[in-house]
């Protein structure tokens, strides 16, 4: 070939073309250099989010972070689908990598089965999956680790890719975190166990399960139910049954929340746990303990954060109802994963639950607060007082009647609040408010204030309706905007990151609610998803603003909704007519059952006859049905074979259409000159 002619000059800028490409794609695919790109997708599939980019912002370049990614890459071991996955998985950590800005450090290795990356995989604590009789292995999976701490995804499922992003933030925020997270838990129930008594030869009592699972992760701390105030190291505070709480507990709360704290509470109007405590012999010195409200609330809270509740009223549903003591009782609720939110982190992964004596919430939005329903029960429930709940745990529920309406159970709060107190700290040890937050009936008279006991409930008055007016009432006052209060009382929260996790009910967290011992092992397991709601709940929280943010990542394996839509219009033109022949087929059923008797004997020919017919009369219905179910998949067919032709060659077609324009263009040009 002629280097000087055109053919060969041709086949040298091939050449070089093809060179600079493969340069190019060694330099961006395999160094990654220069390597980026640009997010189309409508989900933002590749797009880290702020929260994930915030905590790999607050790294310590001195102290970067590891991942070492584990995957098997023997196509004779390797299922297709996880290859696929693999690829994505490492996308992703790309993204990680180059937002951190050389604080996380990427470790590719493949464990193919009798490697050495195979025996590192192992002292990660990689989770292998068997493949073969051989006893080969496959691992799809990472370590995470930073100055000492390391957290393991075992295993990569491909099911779970919308929390791929999640537990990726997660764990490197796990490993960077230099302090323990502190877990503040505030209850008026001994939910943190009691000391042993050596003097009584007594052993104390064992804290609840959910107690001992937080000391596994966290720093637990005691907050007295009386406190006024909360340290300003705890990052998260858990609330279970606040019984009698005064206002300036609510306050110490309050403020916490708007100082960038981050609370869970669980409120029950109808604790058969404090029940069953209430009265038990202290152990010091044998005498009765003292009594537990069997009804909580936060009424100045719920009323400030826009939340209805009301804690004489439980909710009874006979969809969810399950048995307790021996019979069914539609106030033990036992709640499947329908009823659970899909989409919310706190709920998605969870299965069924299970709420005794529970409240409801209602809401009444306050600007700035975003909600969010955690669980709900069915639309077959109704709320009931708590007299008539306590019955139905001897006696059967009479005279339901269903609302319609799915009662909310458990709710995320998000946003700015503002306080609850805005004239400041309430003065002194102030008894419980009776009501029930924003749900408190601003026209009922106040109740007389008694020195109520712990062991008696406070009972709201109720107002008279044949009760006249008072000559000698005082006047009303007009409205005066009430002035800032001097004692450091914070008004409202600084940023938009607040977050409140709210349960109507306390007993789901005790032992027996929630786990059972193991008869193999003799271990503690989980016998529903309570334990793990609550765990999942201050996971969350404690990782703060930023891991709220970390989205819920969209699947990059996306259905072919357009062929269902397609398939769906070729069948609803088919529909009517199936309908109408199925519905005569039903007609000569009706016919022919009164003209058949017992043993399959007919009364005489002319029912044998008459039943001939029928016979074949469904004979040729049925015939008739099955060519038109043949001419509606014919036509199914057609459709999925003209778009898979267009999906085939209509590009190709449109690129050559497209080619050939832009030739014909140039050979015009060119004889014009």
């Amino acid at each position: 070939m002629n280097l000087n002619s055109k053919e060969g000059t041709a086949g040298i800028t091939a050449l070089l073309l093809i060179a600079i490409v493969v340069a190019v794609n060694f330099l961006v695919g395999g160094l990654g250099f220069l390597n980026a790109r640009i997010d189309l997708t409508e989900d933002r599939l590749y797009t880290l989010s702020n929260g994930t980019r915030n905590i790999l912002e607050r790294l310590n370049p001195d102290e970067p972070v590891t991942i070492r990614y584990y995957v098997s890459t023997e196509d004779r071991v390797m299922p297709p689908v996880l290859k696929s996955h693999s690829r994505t998985v490492q996308d992703l950590l790309l993204e990680f990598q180059k937002a951190s800005k050389g604080k996380v450090i990427l470790e590719k290795l493949a464990p193919n089965p009798n490697s050495e990356d195979e025996d590192k995989a192992r002292e990660d604590d990689l989770q292998g999956m068997a493949v073969n009789q051989e006893g080969d292995n496959i691992y799809l999976g990472m370590a995470i680790q930073s100055a000492g701490k390391k957290e393991v995804l075992p295993f990569l499922n491909p099911n779970e890719e919308t929390a791929l992003e999640y537990n990726i933030s997660r764990a490197i925020q796990k490993v960077s975190k230099t302090s323990k997270t502190v877990v503040g838990v505030m209850s008026s129930m001994p939910i943190m166990g009691s000391p042993m008594y050596p003097y009584q030869r007594q052993k104390g009592q064992e804290p609840w399960i959910l107690i001992q699972r937080l000391r596994m992760d966290y720093e637990v701390r005691d907050i007295p139910i009386a406190s006024t105030s909360i340290d300003s190291d705890v990052n998260v505070v858990v609330v279970v049954h606040p019984g009698d709480i005064t206002e300036g507990a609510e306050y110490a709360i309050d403020q916490f929340l708007l100082k960038g704290g981050k609370v869970i509470a669980l409120v029950d109007p109808q604790s058969w746990i404090a029940q069953a405590y209430s009265g038990q012999p202290n152990p010091m010195t044998g005498q009765p303990g003292s009594q537990i409200n069997p009804a909580s609330d936060l009424p100045n809270l719920f009323k400030s954060w826009g939340v209805a509740y009301n804690k004489t009223s439980v909710v009874a549903d006979v969809n969810y109802k399950s048995i307790m003591q021996g019979r069914q009782n539609p106030t033990a609720l036992r709640l499947p994963k329908e009823a659970l939110n899909k989409t919310d982190r706190v709920t998605a992964d969870l299965q069924s639950m299970l709420m005794m004596g529970a409240g409801s919430f209602d809401l009444q939005k306050k600007d700035g607060v975003e909600y969010t329903t955690l669980i709900t029960s069915s639309e077959a429930s109704e709320m009931i007082d708590n007299t008539a709940a306590e019955k139905l745990r001897s006696q059967n529920l009479e005279n339901f009647n269903p609302s319609g309406k799915k009662q909310i159970l458990a709710l995320r709060l998000s946003g700015k609040f503002k306080t609850a107190f805005p004239t400041g700290k309430p003065k002194g040890p102030t008894a419980p408010k009776e009501g029930g937050g924003a749900q408190e009936d601003a026209n009922a008279p106040k109740a007389v204030a008694s020195p109520a006991t712990a062991s008696t409930p406070a009972i709201s008055a109720t107002p008279n309706p044949t009760a006249g007016t008072p000559t000698d009432a005082p006047k009303e006052k007009a409205a005066t905007v009430p002035s800032a209060p001097t004692d450091g009382t914070i008004l409202e929260s600084s940023n938009t990151e607040g977050s409140v996790i709210l349960f109507a009910d306390a007993d789901m967290m005790y032992d027996a609610f929630c786990v059972q011992q193991d008869p193999m092992t003799g271990g503690l397991i989980a016998t529903n998803s309570n334990l793990p709601l609550i765990l999942n709940s201050v996971e969350i929280l404690s990782g703060g603003g930023d891991l709220l943010q970390v989205r819920s990542r969209a699947s990059t394996q996306r259905p072919f909704t357009k062929m269902d839509e397609l398939r769906e219009n070729v069948e609803k033109g088919f529909r009517p007519i199936l309908s109408q022949k199925q519905g005569e087929i039903d007609k000569i059923a009706q016919e022919m059952g009164p003209l058949r008797v017992k043993n399959g004997q007919l009364a005489d020919p002319s029912q044998i006859k008459k039943l001939e017919e029928l016979m074949k009369k469904q004979k040729d219905i049925n015939k008739e049905i099955r060519n038109i179910k043949k001419d509606q998949n014919k036509d199914i067919d057609y459709t999925q074979s003209v778009i898979t032709i267009l999906n085939v060659f209509g590009v190709p077609l449109l690129v050559i259409a497209i080619g050939l324009m832009l030739a014909i263009r140039r050979r015009v040009s060119t004889a014009a000159l």
